[in-house]
């Protein structure tokens, strides 16, 4: 697996000196981009060729968030592919050496310029490293609503949200859909389905759906097109040693 270590910094805590839940899945998003530059399929290499890899899902299993100035490591390799997708795994690892953070993630292959999928080349599929699965109980893709909508809010998307795919970034919807829970939970699982790419502007309408220790939210626009759900799995917030 590809990887690298940072200290856990003091920008990316929360309230308790923990890793913010989008700060370890910009670790992830980072870890991507850092073993494409330092490969053959790099960022410029897919945009000359009017193709990008667009997150199509995903699934992490938290058992804990690194401490201040923790070291800490992050890996990633891909595991599959199949036509037009491609399958990779995330871990973090704490300064004890025991995997703190798994994740699985699929990608979609995108013809940016006429914005469908695209099958991947033998070219590509040689171009990337690949690694066995790592072991961790595999949820289906797509996200399931369980119960009634019984909240909404609106967000509208910033410049400061929007990537190089010229889309809201990834981790802006989990930060959108985490806003809705409550404030005495820790999350312990995080799937998200990313159905359609939110553009500069637009608003986001969020609606809550809850059974028992699932909260589910859906993130989408004044018409009713979803641009994703968001699933977290939670338990009651302990008091956390600093």
């Amino acid at each position: 697996m590809y990887s690298y270590e940072i200290c856990a910094g003091y920008s990316t805590m929360d309230a308790s000196l923990h890793m913010k839940i989008p700060a370890i899945l910009d670790c992830f998003q980072d870890a991507a981009i850092f073993e494409a530059e330092n490969g053959k399929i790099t960022v410029a290499y897919l945009y000359g060729r009017q193709l990008a890899w667009l997150l199509s899902s995903w699934q992490i299993v938290i058992d804990r968030q690194p401490k201040l100035n923790e070291k800490i490591k992050i890996a990633t390799a891909p595991y599959d592919f199949k036509g037009f997708l491609g399958y990779r795994n995330f871990m973090m690892t704490g300064e004890d050496g025991a995997v703190i953070v798994r994740a699985a993630s699929i990608w979609t292959l995108m013809n940016t310029k006429k914005m469908c999928p695209s099958r991947l080349t033998q070219e590509l599929q040689e171009g990337y490293h690949m690694e066995e699965k790592i072991d961790m109980d595999y949820a289906p893709r797509k996200i399931v609503l369980s119960g009634e909508a019984r909240a909404q809010e609106q967000f509208k998307v910033r410049k400061f949200q929007i990537d190089s795919n010229q889309h809201m970034n990834n981790v802006v919807y989990i930060k959108f859909a985490m806003e809705m829970l409550p404030e005495n939970v820790r999350i312990r699982e995080l799937r998200a389905e990313y159905k359609r790419p939110a553009l500069l502007g637009e608003k986001i309408i969020t609606e809550l759906y809850q059974l028992e220790d699932k909260y589910q939210v859906v993130l989408k626009n004044m018409d009713e097109y979803i641009y994703a759900v968001v699933e977290f799995l939670v338990s009651e917030k302990r008091e956390m040693e600093i």
